[in-house]
């Protein structure tokens, strides 16, 4: 159930965060809708949370207003984060004499960080 809430909740998220970032820059929609290549309609779409963005869209928007695509979509990001951590810790051992044994440890410790970070900072 809590699956089908995330890309509610995330739409919603953005489409908010794009309304106000486009008013308080002092933009129409058509401004925007220039700027980012798409139709006016389709950024009204995006800003009412009838559509949704694309990762061009986000991109975008990420650009044109100085946010990062982590800010853009933080709480699709927790969920994504809080998943990965779940299957991080069931993992399947990699072969004893496998030379990349070192490095994979370091990148699943840096990633585990990184999930925590996000998981904190997006899953409130």
């Amino acid at each position: 159930m809590q699956r089908a809430l995330v890309p509610l909740i995330f739409m919603q998220e953005f489409s908010h965060t794009l309304l106000v970032a486009r008013r308080k820059a002092g933009l129409s929609q058509s401004d925007c809708a220039h700027l980012l290549g798409r139709s006016a309609s389709r950024v009204s779409r995006l800003e009412s949370g009838k559509a949704t963005p694309t990762s061009d869209d986000l991109i975008g928007v990420a650009l044109l207003f100085g946010r990062t695509i982590e800010a853009l979509s933080g709480p699709k990001f927790a969920a994504r984060a809080q998943e990965m951590k779940e299957r991080l810790f069931d993992l399947p051992c990699p072969d004893r004499n496998w030379l990349g044994r070192f490095n994979r440890s370091n990148t699943l410790d840096g990633l585990a960080h990184r999930l925590d970070r996000i998981t904190d900072v997006y899953g409130r």
